[in-house]
């Protein structure tokens, strides 16, 4: 589960600028008008290797009962409940006011851990009238300038190791004796409806053990199926059929997606299939980016193939499904065909190989002789005249593969960079259908 973040204060603090300053576009709006947040906005951003959800809240008016306060009120209660931290707000510029203790006062009943962040300090002056907030009874203030982008380093660390860094230590110990000890691999089927999914899954199973219909929609909740495959098992998920939004006119159809999307976080490996003839949509797209922002396995799998095999090759099909899928290039596309039983043994076969993959560990001295040689084949760029160095890599956990570096300007790494330190580890360790995740430290 991703770590929850809510932000709250008085109107007009700041929320939302600091909203989108963390997730790195303008979604929220943004006025000096008080009030214009009145509904929770939902956004997400990485930071040191993990994914965060943040939700920017309408102003709390703790004292004010009429109009639509309430209704912000309660949606901000909604939000705090939900989260896993709780950034609160204040303004550098207005001073401590009443209302502020008043909504500390509030937050302290949730029990949740609180970040007192104080927002508008852009000068030297400001940060030293900012001592006043003390007396809430706070121990650490962090001052910002949501605006200007000051002190957001500071706050992002804050919110990693409130949420994350703590259990960090004990959750790669944990994870690792799983690696080691565990025997079950978990396969999903995902995709939109009618592509094959169950067909698929009584072929591998070889029996009718769920309902086949040609009727989109047909299986509406996730069936988990176990098979022997080589002495261990697997057990196969097969899901609803994910649906884009206004084609949902049931609520046990808005049921099926949350469904779907919650076996994709239970699988080790997702197989995404795809309708030869129909071929790959927007939403498998987005289908394909949630496999691997959740950090699971992926095969891509075209079903159906019988229907179009004699209007065109494998090669151009795979050309053009890998210019559609490009953030997931690094998977296998597998052609196959429920109805005639074509390539579907190679499904399960291939699974487990991206599961050896995802399970994968590779020695510091193997990482530390590879790192040599590609900033030998290709250096750094400098970047804003400071010339960058990669000092040292391990991996730092499985489930993804994940490997921190150190560099003396980690923050200085441009994206095609890392893109080739990804595809060096990948030429050299396979990892194919497996994401591989870079976490860059200072060093």
């Amino acid at each position: 589960m991703e770590p929850v973040v809510s932000i709250v204060g008085r109107p007009n603090v700041g929320k939302s600028t600091l909203f989108n300053r963390l997730i790195g576009y303008r979604k929220a709006i943004t006025e000096d008008t008080p009030g214009v947040t009145r509904d929770r906005n939902y956004g997400s951003f990485e930071y040191n290797g993990t994914f965060f959800q943040l939700i920017d809240t309408g102003g709390f008016e703790p004292s004010r009962d009429e109009g639509y306060v309430p209704l912000v009120k309660k949606q901000i209660h909604i939000s705090i409940t939900e989260s896993s931290l709780v950034i609160f707000l204040l303004d550098g510029k207005d001073g401590l006011l009443p209302e502020d203790r008043e909504i500390a006062h509030n937050l302290r009943k949730y029990g949740k851990p609180v970040l007192y962040v104080i927002n508008k300090i852009d000068s030297r002056k400001r940060e030293q009238d900012a001592t006043e907030f003390y007396a809430l009874g706070v121990d650490t203030f962090y001052t910002i300038s949501a605006l200007h982008g000051l002190g957001i380093d500071v706050l992002l660390d804050a919110i990693y190791h409130m949420t994350v860094g703590n259990k960090e230590a004990q959750r790669l110990q944990h994870t690792k004796e799983i690696s080691d000890q565990r025997q079950t691999i978990r396969i999903a089927l995902v995709g939109r409806p009618n592509t094959g999914k169950s067909s698929i899954t009584n072929s591998i199973l070889g029996s009718e053990r769920m309902i086949v219909s040609h009727i989109p929609g047909t299986t509406r909740d996730a069936i988990d199926s176990s098979i022997l495959y080589k002495d261990r098992e697997i057990i196969l998920i097969d899901t609803a059929g994910l649906r884009k939004k206004n084609k949902i006119s049931e609520a046990v159809e808005v049921y099926s997606v949350a469904r779907a999307i919650t076996t994709i976080e239970r699988a080790d490996v997702v197989n995404i299939i795809i309708d030869a003839e129909e071929g790959i949509s927007h939403q498998d797209e987005a289908i394909a980016h949630l496999i691997a922002r959740h950090g699971k396995g992926i095969c891509v799998v075209i079903n159906k193939w019988d229907l179009v095999e004699k209007k065109i090759t494998i090669s151009t099909y795979r050309d053009m499904a890998l210019k559609r899928l490009p953030h997931v290039d690094y998977a296998p596309i597998l052609f196959t065909s429920a109805k005639t039983g074509k390539n579907i043994e190679k499904i399960i076969a291939t699974d487990t190989d991206i599961y050896q993959g995802l399970t994968k560990r590779i020695g510091t001295p193997q990482l530390n002789n590879l790192l040599e040689q590609v900033v030998r084949n290709l250096a750094p760029p400098r970047i804003q005249g400071k010339e960058l160095k990669l000092l040292y890599i391990y991996q730092s956990r499985v489930f993804p593969p994940t490997f921190t570096l150190f560099s003396n300007h980690p923050r200085l790494i441009p994206e095609h960079y890392k893109r080739y330190l990804v595809n060096s580890l990948r030429k050299v360790y396979g990892f194919e259908g497996v994401p591989i995740r870079l976490i860059f430290r200072k060093k």
